[in-house]
């Protein structure tokens, strides 16, 4: 059960930006979007991996959600700079 968690929320944490990453890229608009909350999301997610690392040591888990969701959210940023006006 613990293991379902951890994908489970692994996987909601890391694919809920990907909707607006797949509207943004099939549109090749982002005029709608802002980049502040991705920008801070991914340092949100550094200073959560460094935390981790130091309080709690490597839990699978955690490490994996903070560097799916730091790439979702990089990816997301990278599409606003390729296609912002």
């Amino acid at each position: 059960m613990q293991e379902f968690l951890g994908f489970l929320y692994t996987m909601c944490f890391a694919f809920c930006f990907w909707p607006q990453i797949y509207k943004a890229l099939k549109r090749k608009k982002v005029d709608d979007v802002s980049p502040i909350p991705y920008g801070l999301a991914s340092l949100g997610y550094i200073s959560a991996s460094a935390y981790t690392i130091i309080k709690i040591g490597f839990d699978f888990w955690l490490l994996i959600n903070y560097g799916l969701s730091l790439l979702s959210a990089t990816v997301m940023l990278c599409v606003w700079f390729k296609y912002k006006k």
